[in-house]
Order: C-alpha cells, then sequence, then structure tokens
C-alpha cells in the first residue's frame, strides 16, 4: 500500500496523520456569512483609507481572488487524481473545499467596496501578476519526479506567495483600519498554515516512499523554483506599492519577509535556506497572528499548528537545512 494506491477499506488508516489533520482542519471551518464588513465600506468612503492605501488594496485584491482559484485548482487537477488512497483524499479534499471558501469570501470584500466585475479580470492587464498565475501552473505530474515538484511548489504558493498578500493587508489592522478585511486573512492564515504543514509532511512522506527523486537535480530544481517564485514575488510587491510605501510598511520590508517565509518552507521541505534571513523582520505579524498557536475562535480554545514529523530527516538532508 502508498500514496498512490487506492484504499480497499476505510480502515485501517496507513496514513493516520492524514485523517488527524482533516478533523483539525474541519473544526476550524469559517464561512462568508461570519464577515463584518460595514466599518471597511465606511472608512473606504469617508477616505479614511488613504489614495495611496487604496491603490496598494486594490492591487493585491487583483490577484487575491485568482491566487486561489488557482490553488484549488491544482488540488482538484494534480493531487487528488493522483493520490488515490482514502486518508490522503479525504485530508485533499478538505483542503481544496477550503479554497472555495476563501475565493468566495475575497470576492464578497470585492463586491462590498463596490469594486466592479472587471476588476476580477484586472489582473491579466499586468505582465506581473500573469506571470504569477503561470508559474502556478506550470506542473507535470506524470512522473514522481514532477509530482514531488509540484507538492514542493503548492507548498510555496500557498506558505509563501499568499503569506506575502496577507502581511500586507493584515499590515492596516495595526491602524485600526479595515477590521473585517483584516479578520479574513487572519482565518485565512489559519487555513493556509495548515493546510502548509499537512502538505509538506505529503511531501515528505512522498519522497520516502520515492527515494530515488531525491537526488541533486531534484534538488536544484527546488531551489531554483523558489528563487523564481521570491523573484515573482518581489515584482508584484512593487506593483502594490506603486504610489510608495502606506503607513508601518514599505515594499523593501515585504520582500524582506517574503525571503524570511521562504527559508522556514524550505526547512520545512527539508532543505537548506537559501536566503540568509534567520529573523522576522516583521514582528509584528507574530504578535497579531500568536505565532504557531492559533485560537480556535468556534471553542476559545488553542491549537499548535506545527504538525510533529517535520523537523526530523530520512534522507540526509538535515545538515544542509542547518
Amino acid at each position: 500500500m502508498s500514496l498512490l494506491e487506492e484504499s480497499k477499506t476505510y480502515k485501517p488508516f496507513k496514513y493516520p496523520f492524514a485523517m488527524e489533520v482533516t478533523e483539525d482542519h474541519e473544526k476550524i471551518h469559517w464561512g462568508t456569512w461570519e464577515l463584518k464588513l460595514q466599518e471597511d465600506v465606511d472608512q473606504w468612503k469617508k477616505e479614511v483609507i488613504t489614495p495611496e492605501e487604496k491603490n496598494h488594496i486594490t492591487q493585491i485584491f487583483r490577484l487575491f481572488t485568482q491566487s486561489d482559484v488557482q490553488v484549488a485548482t491544482n488540488y482538484c487537477d494534480l493531487f487528488i487524481p493522483k493520490f488515490k488512497n482514502n486518508e490522503i483524499r479525504n485530508m485533499l479534499l478538505s483542503f481544496a473545499n477550503r479554497e472555495g471558501t476563501h475565493q468566495r469570501a475575497y470576492a464578497l470584500l470585492n463586491d462590498t467596496l463596490g469594486f466592479p466585475d472587471e476588476e476580477y479580470s484586472a489582473f491579466l492587464e499586468y505582465k506581473e501578476m500573469v506571470a504569477k498565475i503561470e508559474f502556478m501552473q506550470n506542473n507535470d505530474v506524470t512522473t514522481h519526479h514532477g509530482l514531488g515538484k509540484a507538492l514542493a511548489q503548492t507548498c510555496i504558493n500557498e506558505g509563501m506567495s499568499l503569506f506575502s498578500a496577507f502581511i500586507m493587508l493584515l499590515n492596516y489592522q495595526r491602524f485600526g483600519k479595515m477590521k473585517g478585511m483584516c479578520e479574513v486573512v487572519e482565518w485565512s492564515i489559519r487555513d493556509e498554515t495548515k493546510h502548509v504543514e499537512a502538505m509538506t509532511k505529503l511531501f515528505r512522506v512522498f519522497v520516502d516512499e520515492h527515494p530515488r527523486i531525491v537526488n541533486d537535480e531534484f534538488k536544484n530544481e527546488v531551489y531554483e523554483m523558489v528563487r523564481v517564485a521570491v523573484a515573482l514575488e518581489d515584482k508584484v510587491v512593487d506593483l502594490a506599492f506603486g504610489l510608495g510605501p502606506v503607513e508601518g510598511l514599505t515594499a523593501k520590508e515585504v520582500k524582506s519577509y517574503i525571503r524570511y517565509i521562504a527559508d522556514r518552507r524550505l526547512i520545512q521541505l527539508g532543505l537548506k535556506p537559501n536566503f540568509k534571513v534567520k529573523e522576522n523582520p516583521l514582528p509584528w505579524v507574530e504578535w497579531i497572528i500568536g505565532g504557531d498557536s492559533f485560537k480556535n475562535f468556534f471553542e476559545g480554545t488553542v491549537t499548535d499548528y506545527n504538525a510533529a514529523g517535520m523537523s526530523g530527516d530520512s534522507w540526509g538532508w538535515a545538515e544542509e537545512a542547518q
């Protein structure tokens, strides 16, 4: 029995971690009906939000929904058809469903602020945004090598590229602005943190089952993929800050954070960091989201999202991560 083989029966579980993740993920379910956006609308209309800030938010929104459309597409088209084990499919189906929630929530932000439907295709007018989506689409899962790379890439898509947008938007919460929007971002961070940690776990289990793909060529391709993702994100950040910095945040700070989080994702994958940003350049992010633990807003409990088994090393990569 392997990740790619169909389960003959519901139990016994071959990969119990996936069912545990699925249960935890469902406990933090949320929906668009919980969004409170009236104060955001009032601030937007009454010029509490400056022209520079409006441009900043608008540029991020132009790609925000579409990015999650692509993430969900990758779950449905790349991973669910390939991973036939039932426990893994339960986990992937839960994640794909939540990406649909994200799309509807981000779209509701657009619609509530009065953005026309044309804004959903506005990203096509910016080569930087198109390049980012094309990068997210660039996968070939017909081989074990390609499937392994696709798993690594989704950890970067969700764990670095989306987080870039998250922290740019979350900055407004520090100044009492766009609090409804920021609440959506916090909920999304909970979800994506769970997705990234589970998908890095899946990546490591997959390469354990297919150790032949783990060679210098494979690792170099993953490193290059991450470098390309960071370079693409830099260009999107420059677009967002086209009218200059916003209160409390500059493009340079966001780019530094991107490199910090990219290194964290590489380490989670079992690879070595590339960007040498050891300290979080935006410590307020950890203060807002509570570090590694996130409060369950339904039950008032705290869930530690650092899944066990991610810091070990099975194929001699640990020394590279030092």
